[in-house]
């Protein structure tokens, strides 16, 4: 029920004012339209609670219409120093709290906190660990504490408000200091309860804030704390007075009753109008396992579902994903809107692929089983594009082609796609990591397999393709892994599979050797191809050029490296050493990290100058393909390209200039006109091409040549 003035003015004549209830009410009255009541109303409650001197409820009703109004820090300020008006002690708290505050919510948290400090409280500080407050002097703007790690230090209120955490006994990090064991048990088998505390200890915070104050401090990694997050939320979501926002960056925090999923609640679901925190409602609704839904409940997931499909075919066609997933667990269908034809739709968008790598795991399960069961059209469509998924989005639709009884199909489309060569590397990966059911469709011979997957490593990729691509290169390196490879091989296909690890640049040279030493250990006779190739490599005279152009640009970078960039970094690290302390100076720890790069920078570029000679390709042989020449490839197709053969560092490709490091140039160096070659091709594979010509450089190579 709505505050009324005659129980405002009643409340307020109460021998205890309930603020907290009245800026509730306050709350409410802003949320049904009425803003400039409540403000209104806000500033009669303030001046009364000032006038009854009850500064600390007085503080919080000038923070609430600070935020409520949308205040400048200048004018918050003003009007705290007129609240403050007869303790200049307090007064010197406000503009500390202010200096280097975000905004004014983060400003009025650090004067509370700051007024909060007491002689003798426990307090924490990240660098100096747990200390004991000895002292505030107003006056100087000063806090002295007793640190364990630091003795007695002196902090500046400003300091002290953003780093200085005040520690009652429940206090987070009390129980810590105080009751380790009791910390330690409590963080391994009770998440949600230290989320709570830390709500408790701090306020509200934004799941980034509360992981900056877990890790490295309380959880060592990023992959420990996701573990940690996980079962904390799997908790909170089913506790009523735990709010969990849709954002990571909106605040977590403990309400002070029970939510009521009541029709005021479901009507104003209906007027949500950012998608995720739809999504967010439609989780509160699955986890408090409302069942079964009210006509009202219906018609406002209805009318959401529909608005998040709507919103999903302008900008996000992952929100139509989700929505039709939500409707199905809701057991609600979106108003209005045809779900077949939408499950249709989106199984023939391009960027499907990505859509489903973009949806959270559980989401991507649903929402392939919804595509089998209300779209006909989708299982040809998802079987046609295997090559194109991520691991996870393949694993969960070969799971479903089986589940939905396409086994058969599937079998046959797998089997197709290796005959052809084109497989992805997240498919190559499944087909390696199944290989009981592999073997069972009769895909091919694990010799064969093991190329294909020397082939993928050797591609370039990104996003998805490259973690399967990093997966598949640490399955080949894997012993017991290689050792089944290996293994299946015929004497001739392990030679073949040893001169193809020895040849490829998708190894390092050390990578290579320690692939190479896995192979020979299993199979020592391999050892005489690594030794033909080192012979090989020793009598091949191949000095390190590039063109005098390229020389002179790469020159030119090193020079500008010295003469500019390391000294105005020189004078970077002064500027921020006079900043003070630097073990906290992140100023400083910037530069010097920058001066650092900088350093191996000048040392790499200073080596290749050193080891590469620069140039202009004169007298340089063109009978055979290789340095200073032009060849010109014709392909099955008819199609005509040429390239002109330079040294390491040249490359246009205007002109078709390529270097002699490129997998082009190294696939024609050695043949001459009439060769039929393989050389690769713009899809990742190789395509066969004749040579047609093999020519000297023309002029207009040379004049680039000569920059």
């Amino acid at each position: 029920m709505a505050l009324t003035e005659e129980q405002l003015l009643a409340q307020l004549e109460a021998e205890t004012i309930p603020c907290t209830q009245l800026f509730e009410q306050l709350d409410a009255l802003c949320a049904d339209g009425k803003k400039s009541r409540a403000i209104e109303w806000g500033e009669l409650i303030k001046e009364t609670l000032i006038e009854r001197k009850l500064i600390d409820d007085a503080l919080a009703a000038c923070e609430w219409l600070a935020l409520t109004q949308e205040t400048s820090s200048a004018a918050a300020q003003k009007e705290l120093l007129r609240i403050l008006a007869n303790s200049r002690k307090e007064q010197k708290f406000i503009e500390p709290a202010f200096e280097k505050a975000s905004a004014p919510r983060e400003a009025f948290f650090r004067l509370r906190h700051l007024r909060s400090m007491k002689k003798g409280m426990l307090c924490y500080n990240k660098t100096w660990g747990f200390g004991l407050i000895n002292r505030i002097d107003p006056f100087y703007q000063k806090i002295e504490v007793s640190f364990e790690k630091k003795g007695d230090h002196e902090l500046s209120f400003s300091y002290a408000a953003a780093s200085l955490e005040v520690l009652a006994d429940d206090h987070l990090m009390a129980i810590r200091h105080n009751r380790p064991e009791v910390f330690i048990n409590m963080l391994k088998d009770n998440p949600a309860e230290i989320i709570r505390i830390t709500l408790r200890s701090y306020g509200p915070l934004s799941l980034n804030q509360i992981q900056n104050h877990f890790v490295p401090d309380l959880i060592s990694t990023e992959a420990e704390w996701k573990k940690f997050w996980e079962a904390a939320r799997k908790d909170l979501k089913n506790d009523p007075l735990i709010e969990l926002p849709a954002k990571r960056t909106e605040p977590l925090f403990i309400r002070r009753k029970a939510k009521a999923y009541d029709p005021e609640w479901f009507e104003k679901l209906k007027t949500e109008r950012d998608v995720p925190s739809v999504f967010q409602k439609f989780e509160e609704i699955l986890s408090q396992k409302i069942q079964p839904l009210d006509p009202y409940m219906k018609e406002a997931i209805a009318n959401r579902l529909a608005f998040a499909v709507k919103g999903g075919a302008l900008k996000q066609p992952g929100w139509i994903a989700q929505a039709l997933v939500y409707g199905e667990q809701l057991g609600v269908d979106p108003e209005g809107v045809d779900c077949s034809a939408e499950l249709g739709r989106l199984a023939q968008r391009n960027d499907l692929p990505a859509l489903l790598e973009e949806l959270p795991s559980r989401f991507m399960q649903a929402f392939i089983s919804r595509l089998f069961t209300g779209s006909e059209t989708a299982r040809s469509f998802l079987l046609r594009r295997l090559p194109e998924f991520g691991n996870t989005a393949l694993n969960e639709t070969i799971e479903a082609l089986i589940r939905n009884g396409a086994e058969a199909d599937l079998s046959a489309q797998i089997r197709d796609t290796v005959r052809h060569r084109a497989c992805s590397p997240a498919l190559l990966l499944w087909i390696l990591r199944n290989e009981e059911r592999a073997d069972g469709w009769h895909l091919t011979d694990k010799a064969d397999l093991a190329l294909q997957t020397i082939e993928l490593i050797e591609q370039e990729h990104s996003g998805a393709a490259l973690r399967a691509q990093n997966q598949l290169r640490e399955q080949i390196e894997d012993p017991a892994s290689l050792k089944k490879i290996l293994t299946v091989m015929t004497d001739s296909q392990r030679r073949d599979f040893m001169r193809r690890i020895s040849d490829s640049p998708a190894w390092s040279k050390l990578d290579r050797q320690s692939l190479q030493a896995k192979t020979i250990k299993l199979f020592p006779e391999l050892h005489e191809i690594v030794l033909k190739k080192t012979n090989a490599a020793a009598k091949e005279k191949n000095p390190r050029i590039t063109s005098t152009r390229s020389y002179q640009a790469r020159k030119a970078q090193f020079e500008h490296l010295l003469k500019k960039e390391i000294p105005e970094n020189s004078k970077e690290i002064e500027l921020a050493r006079s900043y003070g302390d630097l073990r906290e100076n992140s100023e400083f720890k910037f530069a010097k990290e920058k001066q650092r790069l900088l350093g191996l920078q000048a040392e790499e570029l200073q080596k290749a100058l050193d080891e590469v000679k620069a140039t202009d390709f004169i007298g340089f042989p063109c009978d055979v393909a290789g340095i200073a020449t032009g060849v010109e490839l014709v392909y099955a197709d008819g199609i005509r390209e040429t390239y002109y053969i330079l040294g390491e560092w040249d490359q246009d490709e205007t002109l078709h200039i390529i270097s002699s490091q490129t997998g082009m140039a190294k696939a024609i160096a050695g043949s001459r006109a009439g060769d039929r070659i393989r050389v690769p091709a713009a899809s990742g594979h190789s395509a066969e091409a004749e040579v047609a010509a093999v020519t000297a450089l023309p002029d207009r190579i040379r004049e680039w040549i000569k920059g």
